[in-house]
């Protein structure tokens, strides 16, 4: 336990800081390449890339900042910063880190060296992998400010509230240690919530005192059993769920019994495996695919 203590606090001191230094985000430069049509004034668009398997999602809020939250396998990373680039973006103002798993977090090279960066959020969970190391000497090079973000950390992006539900505190000796310290995010705009689960498992979900309803729930651990139960999905009561993977991957994703509760409890389901993914809000409603439109959030 010490050498990992040491290990995480030599890590992290080496970055810019431990924690944010006000007034660092501004507003990020913001156009539209001839392939993407700019969202209406005053919407709020979510993007769930496909990239394999693998965890990437652009916020664009209504005031045209930006938040990416991870960034696929180090594979997946020009897939990335192509599909951010055709949307016309030079700066990601919030780049978030939620673990330190390959498939998270193994792209996020490639954005740093194709984007402007107003802040990067981290789990701050250390393991000494070669690309965590990479990601955080990247940081300290460029002198983007650094924060490890836990819960109660809240964050006002123009009309938007973004929460940080989790981390509560740091866990040890779980199953999967990475997972069961991820970043947790709640974003919400008028009537309209989008819960970012990451990866979180069992063990840091009983950290929380509570799991709040949503209107979008981003299935925790990419639809495995483990991450994403039917109790879950009933304290949450979301309208649509996003699945995050590949398809025929080796993990059998999404687990057969996320599919049923699913099913069963008659929530939409989206999967990346069927193609990036947007879903647009005015706080109001929420549409996606299509311009079709989901009401009745008060579920």
């Amino acid at each position: 336990m010490k050498n990992k203590i040491l290990l995480l606090a030599a890590l992290l001191t080496a970055v810019v800081g431990l924690a944010f230094f006000p007034g660092v985000s501004q507003a990020g430069l913001f156009g539209f390449g001839s392939r993407t049509q700019p969202p209406a004034k005053n919407e709020l668009t979510l993007y769930a890339l496909d990239m394999g398997q693998g965890d990437s999602f652009l916020f664009v809020f209504p005031n045209r900042q930006t938040m990416l939250i991870d960034a696929g396998l180090e594979e997946a990373g020009d897939t990335v910063v192509d599909f951010l680039k055709s949307l016309g973006l030079e700066k990601i103002d919030y780049l978030v880190a939620t673990h330190p798993h390959a498939d998270h977090m193994g792209g996020m090279q490639a954005v740093l060296a194709n984007f402007d960066i107003g802040q990067v959020w981290d789990s701050g969970f250390a393991t000494g992998s070669p690309f965590q190391r990479k990601f955080y000497a990247a940081i300290k090079r460029r002198g983007i400010p650094f924060g490890t973000p836990k819960r109660g950390y809240t964050r006002k992006i123009g009309d938007v509230l973004v929460e940080v539900l989790a981390p509560v505190r740091e866990l040890r000796g779980t199953r999967r240690d990475q997972n069961n310290n991820c970043l947790v995010l709640m974003v919400t705009y008028g009537g309209v919530k989008f819960l970012m689960a990451a990866d979180m498992e069992r063990e840091e979900r009983a950290t929380l005192p509570e799991i709040p309803r949503c209107t979008v729930l981003k299935l925790a651990h990419h639809g495995s059993y483990n991450g994403t139960d039917k109790k879950l999905l009933r304290d949450t009561s979301p309208v649509a769920a996003i699945i995050s993977y590949a398809k025929d991957n080796d993990y059998g994703y999404p687990h057969r019994e996320v599919v049923k509760a699913l099913r069963d409890l008659h929530i939409m389901r989206f999967d990346t495996a069927d193609g990036t993914l947007k879903f647009s809000t005015d706080g109001k409603r929420l549409t996606y695919d299509k311009n079709r439109e989901v009401n009745g959030f008060g579920r």
